[in-house]
This record gives structure tokens, sequence and C-alpha cells, in this order.
């Protein structure tokens, strides 16, 4: 740097005042969010093989018709008679989302409720494409994400459902789901 240009600098940084250590915020650094992330896969490795001590209670919890699913596994399903080509395209997240419903926070009650008046609003709506963001479950106190497997269940049981998929990398992958609504008649 040249003097001309060290002065100015000094000049202009002459009122800042350096911020207090507590303040701060941890750079990004890639290596420790690469661990964590390493970590993070450990743990849900972990919890794939745990003993099926908790099968019968989990199976209660999120119904007997559908396993339980775990935090990477794609979940999806659809009616009979609905073609290939579109249920590609919905696993691809070829169509336009018309709707979203974001239920990180929600507890499990709160999530049903959500669940149950977004699907007849986007029914009532004529609303074809829709998502919902259940996130993965990291922050799930039990084994298995509980969101994830709420909406797993209650998504099958809807008529006007008819078919769901878990939506691409770059929209969520495995943490949202999009949905293809029945037509309205």
């Amino acid at each position: 740097m040249i003097e001309e240009d060290k002065s100015l600098f000094l000049s202009e940084m002459n009122d800042v005042s350096p911020l207090k250590t507590q303040n701060k915020t941890a750079q990004y650094q890639q290596e420790r969010i690469k661990e964590q992330a390493k970590v993070t896969v450990k743990n849900v490795k972990k919890k794939r093989r745990a003993p099926a001590s908790y099968d019968t209670e989990e199976a209660c919890v999120y119904g007997a018709n559908t396993s339980a699913v775990h935090a990477h596994e794609t979940i999806f399903f659809h009616q009979k008679g609905i073609p290939l080509q579109t249920l590609t395209k919905l696993r691809k997240g070829a169509f336009t989302n018309q709707a979203e419903l974001d239920l990180h926070g929600y507890t499990r009650d709160e999530a049903q409720l959500a669940i149950n008046h977004f699907i007849a609003t986007a029914y009532q709506n004529k609303l074809r494409h829709i998502r919902i963001i259940h996130g993965k479950g990291y922050n799930s106190e039990e084994l298995l994400p509980a969101l994830k497997n709420l909406v797993n269940q209650s998504l099958r049981t809807f008529k006007t459902i008819l078919a769901f998929y878990s939506a691409p990398e770059k929209e969520g992958g495995t943490g949202a789901v999009n949905i293809l609504v029945k037509k309205h008649s």
C-alpha cells in the first residue's frame, strides 16, 4: 500500500471502534462445517442401525400402514392410474408449486391441523401443485423425524392427494415433499 492510501485509510478509520469480542460472529470455516456434517451423518447412520426395540412404539405413533422413515430417506406415494410421466415430473420438481407450507417449529398436533387446513384450502382453491416443508428432523427428540413421518402418514389419508414425492435436492431434498392435488370437480 502506498503512503497516500495508507494515510487516507487511517483517516477514514479514525472514528471506528473495534467490535466487542462476545458480539463477533464465528467466521465461516469450511473445514469445521465439513466436520459437523460428518458427525451429523454418523449420528443419522447410528439411528438407522438402532435396535428394533422402538418399532412397535413408532408404529403406534406413525400409524400401522406405513413404516417410519429416517431423515435422509425419500418418501413417495401415488394413487393407481397416475401416469409415469406425471410421477417423473413430480419427482424432478418440474411443476411450479402454487403454495407452500413450512412446518418448522410446529408440534405434532399443530402440524396435523396445519396440514389438514393447507390441503383443504389447496383443493378448494384448485391448486394442483403444492409443497410441504417438514425438515429432516435433526432437532427431533425422538429417534426418527417426527414431522416428516407425520407428513408421510397424513398425506396418504387424503383422497384429494393423487401423489407426493420428496423434493429434489435443490428444493429441500428429503426435508420437503412436492404434492399433486386432485383436480377440483
